[in-house]
């Protein structure tokens, strides 16, 4: 159905000059090259669904589609736009960071795992001391984890048990990255193996965000600095795509369905799922056609900012702010999933349904300005990751930005703060390294960034840090 769209192929023709573009510019060592990250997540999330799964698409009008591409295409045009003038405003902001710490890449992992230590610690007391429940959510949604709580909090645990998950998450994701700049074999494995252990519990408890935000930056950051042929790099990097997409449909089959102790159970895991399993949850150019109507139908009007807003405050704690809005649930009920349980009482809705980074500009802007209106806001957040890359001849500011880079995928699902928690949280911990660092005599030898005279394309782009 999508490719009898003019619109369509305008906009995937558009998406494959710029991605060419921002290639070019990577392999030359320009850093708007970054900008290749936003088309990959646009390609992911709006070209891919429509041919994995078109029987979906069938029952929707022509007309809608068309119009549903037309908004990719202003999207592409608007990030393009203003890219450039929010990278040069971003870069010619003063900076308060203090780039020459003179901190170790051992002495950051040291800080990096003894907090990793005590959040796992604080995890396994939620759990009543169950060490392997704790790694190991075998119920999946369905039972506790480490850093679960209910939808709808109303007493100040809640918003430190949502801050404690997401640091978690991002001290996991330092552990990733860190394991590529140790400069002895015992600390690369110490590191390697705390990031593995961590991860069974972000795959298990069955939010893909959480887990990709945690081994994406692991894969930058290999692909970038890993001293293996730029062609068996590009195989691994292959291979761990394969592997994540198999994995995810494992999960989404059996993270509601009672969890995982049948599967472990069962002699062959995989006769238990359907056949046909295809990955999914990439449908946000359904959701768009969706968002299109639900506009159309008069059922809303456009927030003019208002739900960026929501998005923006939703870090007060109800216990506050007993009004707080709750996002999206007008949308997901308008989509049908309404509950009339009394379980799912709290939300009022059986589950949440993202928008999309452009679905999320319409019903903030409108059908025009709306998704013009999110290319800008992921052109501030790229110019803010180039930022960060720029001053990467600090460590603490290269891990920022591979987790930051981690993160730039999920926000194809939803621009939202609630993706970039992490990022948030690592910020706040990096600068107060930062200032703790320059307050203490300065032993340690300077940390400088050297290119090696025989560097594959990728890594001149990368640059090493080493002694």
């Amino acid at each position: 159905m999508v490719g009898q769209e003019l619109t369509f192929w305008l906009a995937a023709v558009v998406l494959v000059i710029l991605t060419v573009e921002s290639g070019i510019k990577l392999l030359n060592r320009d850093s708007f090259g970054i900008t290749i990250a936003v088309y990959v997540t646009l390609f992911a999330w709006y070209f891919v669904d429509p041919f994995l799964n078109p029987e979906s698409y069938e029952y929707l009008p022509s007309s809608l589609l068309a119009e549903s591409y037309g908004q990719v295409l202003l999207f592409l045009v608007g990030f393009r736009l203003f890219a450039p003038v929010a990278t040069r405003w971003i870069l010619r902001r003063p900076s308060s960071g203090i780039f020459d710490t003179r901190l170790t890449p051992e002495q950051i992992l040291t800080a990096a795992g003894t907090l990793w230590f005590v959040l796992f610690l604080i995890g396994v007391y939620r759990m009543g001391g169950d060490v392997i429940g704790a790694l190991f959510p075998l119920d999946g949604r369905g039972g506790p984890t480490m850093w679960g709580r209910g939808a709808v909090e109303t007493g100040a645990s809640g918003f430190l048990i949502s801050s404690g998950g997401y640091v978690f998450n991002a001290v996991t994701a330092f552990l990733g990255v860190l394991v590529f700049f140790q400069r002895s074999t015992a600390r690369r494995l110490l590191a390697g193996a705390v990031f593995a252990i961590t991860l069974p519990y972000f795959f298990m408890a069955g939010a893909r965000s959480h887990f990709l935000a945690a081994v994406v930056p692991f894969i930058i950051t290999y692909l970038f600095f890993s001293r293996h042929p730029l062609m068996i790099r590009l195989a691994i990097l292959a291979v761990a795509f394969v592997c994540l997409n198999e994995g995810f449909k494992f999960v989404v089959a059996f993270r509601d369905s009672g969890g995982y102790r049948d599967v472990l159970a069962s002699e062959n895991p995989y006769e238990m799922m359907s056949e046909d399993a295809r990955p999914s949850g990439l449908n946000m150019i359904q959701e768009l056609c969706f968002v299109d109507v639900y506009l159309q139908s008069g059922s809303t009007s456009p927030a003019y900012g208002g739900r960026y807003l929501n998005e923006l405050l939703n870090f007060i704690p109800r216990v506050i702010w007993p009004s707080k809005p709750m996002i999206g649930i007008d949308y997901a009920k308008w989509r049908g999933f309404e509950s009339v349980h009394d379980e799912n009482g709290e939300l009022g809705v059986n589950a949440t349904i993202s928008s999309g980074m452009i679905g999320g500009g319409v019903l903030n802007f409108g059908q025009i300005l709306g998704p013009v209106a999110a290319g800008m806001l992921m052109a501030i957040w790229t110019g803010l990751l180039i930022r960060w890359w720029e001053q990467r001849q600090s460590l603490l500011r290269l891990v920022l930005f591979m987790l930051g880079a981690g993160l730039t995928f999920n926000l194809g699902r939803d621009i939202t703060l609630l993706v970039l928690w992490p990022v948030v949280f690592a910020y706040f911990f990096v600068r107060l390294a930062e200032i703790w660092a320059t307050a203490r005599p300065r032993e340690a030898p300077q940390l400088a960034t050297v290119v090696p005279a025989d560097a594959t394309p990728i890594q001149l782009v990368a640059g090493r840090l080493s002694q």
